[in-house]
């Protein structure tokens, strides 16, 4: 056909005999069908193949909804309505069927596309897939939105359902059928298979084929690879067809982790080995301030012999967010500069990139030649300079000719294929590392001959509370920023977008406006989403001097002088987009605020709530949603998983086992990640079950089996407490209560670590009993009225406090060294009076003391994103 050619690159095929490679969706039984409807389910629920007979009588509606009509009288006949031109037909817009059984009974059917009816033979009969429902004494039969093609009546459907936007079922069913009789396209298709396998026919079936002994009885098993690809696309049976669908899928799990295992395989190159003593790297590690874990301290060791190996090394340092990655590659890579290795180190934007170089620059200055932050499109100045950038040093280091002895590539998910291999010579040592916490069961998969140094542990502790809000726990949320900021903390509140956006929810269509009433209209509500730039305009007047911006588009100079001021807390409120999901570590940040929650992942919640306290504390988490009552489950699970643990890697596998991987044919995908056949779901089912099977894979150590069981556990949890939210907010219940602990293994920190500005955390009972004004429950104060033109906030604003400001102890570094700066610890800032007292009583205001207003009133605006609180009439 002539769109082959297109239709294969998108599939990423080389031969039309290997559309045989493309797997079916589904299978649908069409061997009977119901040609009496009372054998149907008519409550619309339950798809059936129907054959029922086309009768003479229609209702053909315009699309300005009046009814076709000739010659003044409306046509009601088949007969009549085909005998009309192509121009009568194009202005139909509905065309309802009169259909009949076996048995006479009359039912109806809405099509959209009339013209497809044209040339139908009145009372011949039509096989459909289907539902029919009852409305009144009258049915209704609607027709599936893909339908078998008439070689499948009497037999099984092999349903093929394309890519969306891409590739077409139509044409996938077409590729595959032109060749379904072809004995040149199975073995091509054999030939490609066992190539991308890397065993014979019979060890692919063996390997794929592991659970022989626990087989129902009927199961087919397969002895040649022909009989597999035919049960594939010509099942007798749907348990056949499905069974061959499995073990596609184990083949592509199989074929992907060959293809990883082959591409991270290094050959020993004499130029390999490097200087890097253990000695040398424990001393190195024990004139930092912090002391390691005993998890960097095995990973930094390890990597340390894998650079001494006359193999050159692929490692992946995989951790939970503040387990210290950074320094776990840091001290051996400098230890391997300081003996004469040149060092490179790569991170996926320049915010993150500067960060590295600064961190060096602090704790290594005078252990090392020199540091070089290079520049995209800027020459390098010293070859013997530890080089740290972006992705432009692909193009920077081969104009200076230098192949790195150490690549080090930062946040290394983010990179490219093709820019993580650019600075890879046949001698370089490869690190890459990951905020995004791989179980082992995965790290055994996708990255298959890599030496793997996972990180769990944390060097301190922090105890971090999360919370799941909607709007109408605005109140609560701006009184936390407003706490944390007047304890001399910093507040980030993160946006999905940049610029405002407006949003549409579509109300669903039900079926009888569906298949009645042409004239029901959908309900869609529209809403503005603020974005960043909006956003901290808005934040800008409710804290005005206070607020600084942070987004992708600032200029790299504008980005640090951002980071800067929010560091020093001349700005300790940030409204940023999700550009601080990784990498950036600004100290003590007491307060996270998500808005529009429900549009991010679990990993980036994760990863944003791995911005809070990173030197240790506590602090609070807000998953602020537009509504509660409208969320969708799958969303709303997201959020609660992520509000009952803190542990990475159990939301790691919780995240693996809802995904799924997805299809695995992509435009960004290559390598280790394009299995043998196309458009397969591959579940993590087959992923384990292959590298179970496999010698390869080894046993999983006791963590690994932990993260599964507790992932497990906690995701039946995680549904209860969906399910108890759900009904709490029916009853009109506040969303926001006091959270219970965390699932972490920290029984005592609650009571070792202070209690955060606008924490949720009841305060312990007293003794004497509580009136019903001083109920620990959740109030807000009105606030006295605002000046004219603005919306209130909700509550007091605190009295003024002196601003205080951290000086920077970090200077310009660019290709040269200030002075160390000093590692002597630094007291806190003392907090303003009164200010202990009121984070000791969190939410609760009622039994503190009233708080004065502030002699010079700010001019409180509307929270960005959070609808202002109805007006409250001041208190007497």
């Amino acid at each position: 056909m002539a769109s082959t050619p297109t239709f294969l690159s998108r599939l990423k095929l080389s031969d039309p005999d290997l559309a045989l490679l493309c797997v079916p969706a589904a299978y649908v039984d069409c061997t009977s069908s119901i040609s009496d409807l009372d054998e149907a389910d008519q409550s619309g629920k339950t798809s059936h193949l129907l054959s029922l007979v086309v009768t003479d009588r229609v209702m053909a509606v315009n699309k300005d909804k009046s009814p076709a009509s000739w010659g003044g009288r409306v046509i009601t006949s088949m007969a009549e309505l085909q005998e009309k031109q192509y121009p009568f037909w194009k202005n139909i817009g509905r065309l309802q069927i009169e259909v009949a059984d076996d048995t006479g009974r009359i039912a109806y059917l809405n099509s959209f596309a009339p013209w497809g009816w044209r040339s139908t033979q009145i009372g011949s009969k039509v096989h459909f897939l289907g539902t029919v429902k009852r409305f009144g004494d009258k049915l209704y039969v609607e027709p599936g939105a893909e339908q078998p093609h008439s070689a499948a009546i009497g037999g099984i459907w092999a349903r093929y359902l394309g890519m969306p936007g891409r590739v077409t079922g139509e044409a996938v069913t077409g590729a595959v059928h032109a060749v379904l009789d072809k004995e040149a396209a199975y073995l091509k298709c054999e030939r490609h298979i066992v190539a991308a396998m890397q065993l014979d026919e019979a060890g692919v079936l063996a390997c794929v084929q592991y659970d022989l002994a626990d087989l129902a009885k009927g199961v087919p098993v397969f002895s040649s690879l022909r009989e597999l690809l035919v049960a594939l696309h010509r099942p007798g049976s749907v348990g056949a067809g499905e069974r061959a669908l499995q073990l596609a899928q184990r083949i592509d799990a199989a074929s992907i982790r060959t293809a990883a295992r082959t591409q991270s395989k290094r050959q020993p190159h004499r130029d390999a080995p490097l200087i890097v003593p253990d000695q040398q790297v424990l001393a190195l590690a024990a004139k930092q301030a912090e002391t390691l874990t005993d998890d960097q301290r095995n990973a930094i060791l390890g990597i340390a012999s894998a650079l001494r190996s006359p193999v050159p090394m692929n490692g992946l340092i995989p951790g939970d967010v503040g387990t210290g990655k950074t320094l776990t590659f840091l001290l051996p890579a400098i230890v391997a500069h300081q003996n004469g290795a040149s060092v490179v180190i790569m991170a996926p934007t320049i915010i993150l990139a500067n960060q590295i170089a600064k961190q060096i620059v602090r704790r290594f200055a005078g252990e090392i030649r020199g540091v070089e932050r290079v520049e995209a499109g800027k020459k390098i100045r010293n070859k013997d300079h530890i080089l740290v950038g972006t992705s432009g040093l692909t193009s920077a280091c081969s104009k200076a000719g230098i192949v790195p002895n150490v690549l080090v590539m930062d946040e290394q998910h983010k990179l490219s294929v093709q820019t993580r291999g650019a600075l890879v010579g046949p001698a370089t040592h490869v690190i890459e590392a990951t905020a995004t916490p791989i179980p082992r069961s995965l790290a055994t998969v996708f990255f298959d001959g890599m030496q793997v140094f996972t990180l769990r542990q944390a060097p301190v502790e922090r105890f971090i509370t999360s919370h799941i809000v909607d709007v109408r726990s605005r109140g609560a949320v701006t009184r936390a920023i407003r706490e944390t900021i007047a304890a001399g903390r910093r507040v980030l509140v993160v946006y999905p977008r940049v610029d405002s956006a407006e949003i549409t929810r579509k109300a669903k269509v039900s079926k009888e406006g569906t298949q009645l009433d042409l004239r029901a209209a959908t309900e869609d509500t529209t809403r503005t989403a603020q974005g960043v730039v909006a956003a901290a305009a808005t934040f800008e007047q409710a804290f005005p001097g206070k607020v600084v911006a942070l987004h992708g588009l600032l200029s790299d100079d504008e980005k640090d002088a951002a980071i800067q001021q929010i560091t020093s807390l001349e700005k300790p409120l940030a409204v940023a987009s999700v550009v601080v999901e990784t990498g950036i570590d600004i100290p003590d940040i007491g307060l996270v605020v998500i808005r529009d929650a429900d549009r991010l992942g679990l990993s980036q919640l994760h990863q944003l709530r791995g911005r809070l306290v990173r030197n240790g504390g506590a602090a609070d988490f807000f998953m602020m949603v537009e509504s509660i009552d409208t969320l969708e489950d799958a969303a709303l699970e997201r959020l609660m998983a992520c509000k009952l643990t803190t542990n990475g890697f159990r939301l790691a596998e919780i995240d693996m086992k809802q995904r799924g991987f997805g299809s695995y044919v992509d435009d960004s995908q290559t390598g280790s990640s394009q299995g043998v056949f196309r458009l397969t779901k591959i579940a993590p089912a087959d992923f384990l079950g292959i590298a179970t099977a496999t010698a390869a894979a080894g046993e999983p150590g006791a963590a690994d089996v932990e993260d599964a069981n507790e992932a497990d556990a906690l995701m039946r949890r995680v549904r209860k407490e969906v399910e108890k939210l759900r009904q709490a907010v029916a009853a009109g219940e506040s969303p926001v209560s006091p959270a219970g602990p965390v699932v972490r293994d920290l029984p005592a920190l609650q009571e070792k670590l202070p209690t955060p500005p606008g924490s949720f955390r009841p305060r312990p009972p007293a003794a004497a009993p509580i009136s019903r004004r001083a109920e620990p429950t959740l109030q807000v104060r009105p606030a006295p009225a605002a000046p004219t033109g603005h919306q209130q906030l909700g509550f007091r604003l605190l009295p003024v406090r002196p601003e205080m400001r951290v000086p920077a102890n970090l200077a310009p570094f660019v290709g040269r060294f200030p002075t160390p700066a000093s590692r002597a610890p630094v007291a806190p800032p003392p907090l303003p009076p009164g200010a202990m007292e009121r984070i000791k009583a969190g939410f609760d205001f009622t039994s503190a003391e009233p708080l004065h207003a502030p002699a010079a009133k700010a001019d409180p605006a509307a929270v960005p994103g959070f609808p202002p609180r109805r007006a409250f009439p001041p208190r007497g």
